[in-house]
């Protein structure tokens, strides 16, 4: 019995590995490469430009191979934390952080492509709002779900980050957007742990979904819970719930 145990959680830990694998091969092989293919393309565009003197359409290609880098780069790094999370060799670090700093630096990265989309981004969140989490993790995480903030939303629309309500234990995080928005279909399969393969297959996602599924494996790491609500051309509320308490994390 006990070498059948044995056998069965082998079993389990590889084809855990495996699933692993074929993800990190199926990123790289895909969006890694459409994600470098466009940026050679924009450069080719670049130099072209920039033989034949068109200064006007060089500099939108400047600014959008700025864009295509920075997302290029979020893509690498979303991988590489992603295969540290699944190979248990992240570090975690919980310690109490005041967000409305986080937030600030976080979104400083992105106010070029505010500009650029005429999106208004607001951080409401109050200024000794105190969480007991890990400072690296809670980073990617906001910058994962700014991102795909501003992947989903128009021009012209907002972005906003509040709190929308807190007790003496945990606090609810909203980042909330004026996008797209989600169908009932495309929603219940990103509430799901394993919805996401499908939900890409069927044009939900854009991308590999890497950065969300990796956003809701650190706010699990952080203690804390993660909700979707959304409805088609109303835009998104992304809710993480959060320890605000250390007797809480103690317990």
């Amino acid at each position: 019995m006990r070498n059948n145990r044995s056998i069965t959680a082998q079993k389990e830990a590889l084809n855990e590995l495996n699933d692993t694998k074929d993800k990190l091969f199926s990123v790289v092989s895909h969006d890694l490469r459409t994600a470098v293919n466009s940026l050679k393309n924009n450069h080719a565009k670049l130099q072209k430009s920039y033989a034949t003197q068109d200064y006007q359409n060089m500099e939108s290609f400047i600014t959008s191979g700025g864009t295509m880098a920075n997302g290029t780069y979020n893509l690498l790094d979303n991988l590489f934390q992603w295969a540290m999370l699944q190979t248990k060799q992240a570090y975690f670090t919980i310690e109490p952080i005041k967000l409305y700093a986080i937030v600030e630096q976080v979104a400083y990265n992105y106010q070029g492509l505010f500009q650029d989309k005429g999106i208004t981004f607001s951080n409401q969140l109050h200024k000794n709002t105190v969480v007991y989490v890990d400072q690296e993790t809670i980073k990617i995480i906001l910058r994962n779900l700014i991102d795909n903030a501003i992947k989903y939303t128009d021009r012209g629309g907002f972005i906003k980050i509040y709190i929308s309500n807190e007790t003496h234990g945990q606090c609810e995080l909203v980042i909330e957007d004026s996008g797209q928005g989600m169908n009932l279909e495309a929603l219940k399969l990103l509430s799901d742990d394993k919805g996401f393969s499908e939900a890409r297959k069927n044009g939900y996602v854009k991308g590999s979904g890497l950065g969300l599924q990796l956003c809701r494996s650190m706010i699990y790491k952080n203690n804390g819970k993660f909700a979707i609500d959304s409805e088609v051309d109303k835009g998104t509320k992304i809710t993480i719930t959060l320890l605000n308490n250390q007797s809480e994390l103690n317990g």
